[in-house]
């Protein structure tokens, strides 16, 4: 058609040639004016995966926001996340003699979530928390080799300490209470995959949560941040 057209073009006036563009075009919108809303309202109707689609609203129950009751959109979600971490980061300095020794970020350094330096007993604390360990295998898999490499730079950085860490699933109070599913993705950092209790522990901070205290714990946190939204 395009090789007719220019064939055409070729043997026309400048004013017959716009006038056939014209005319090309209003072809084009006669075309769509074929098409009315109720053909579209029918698009909808037979396109198979919209129509078998259904609604999960179920919570994955490896996520913290499994344990809040008031509703939250993704995006607090995330904002629940950040401000338990600092939360914790905060008890941590307030329950023990730590120093923070957590830097800014640093582009092409990796980010480390909690690090602590014990300078009396020379051992540095480092976790990686995580609100979700139900990760896809590639992402559980780059989340525990990030962890490793970054002991392995904390050894190297710190000859003379001794170096704590874990991967903190801060959805459970204990690694026991995990679901098979996440100690089979992160079997090979088995004995570093923490709960929140067995995080205090480690920190010797006194505190325990029981499943009931620590349910209650988040939704705390969740009401004081969101109440007011």
């Amino acid at each position: 058609m395009h090789k007719s057209l220019c064939l055409i073009f070729g043997l026309v006036s400048v004013t017959e040639k716009l006038n056939i563009i014209i005319g090309l075009n209003k072809i084009s919108e006669d075309m769509a004016n074929f098409i009315t809303d109720e053909d579209m309202d029918n698009m909808i109707a037979e396109c198979s995966y919209i129509t078998e689609c259904v609604s999960n609203k179920k919570k994955d129950e490896n996520s913290l926001s499994y344990l809040v009751d008031i509703p939250l959109s993704q995006s607090d979600c995330i904002k629940l996340g950040t401000g338990y971490e600092k939360l914790l980061a905060e008890i941590v300095l307030k329950y023990t003699t730590f120093k923070n020794i957590k830097s800014k970020n640093e582009k092409g350094v990796k980010e480390k979530d909690h690090l602590f330096m014990d300078d009396v007993n020379k051992v540095i604390y480092y976790a990686e928390l995580k609100a979700n360990l139900n990760l896809d295998t590639e992402k559980s898999k780059s989340t525990y080799q990030k962890c490793q490499l970054i002991v392995d730079e904390l050894r190297n950085t710190y000859p003379d300490y001794t170096i704590m860490w874990c991967l903190l699933g801060y959805r459970y109070i204990s690694k026991e209470k995990m679901s098979k599913v996440i100690n089979t993705k992160y079997k090979d950092i088995k004995d570093n995959v923490f709960g929140i209790n067995d995080y205090l522990q480690m920190l010797e901070i006194p505190y325990t949560f029981t499943e009931e205290k620590y349910k209650d714990f988040i939704n705390k946190i969740a009401v004081a941040m969101f109440s007011n939204s």
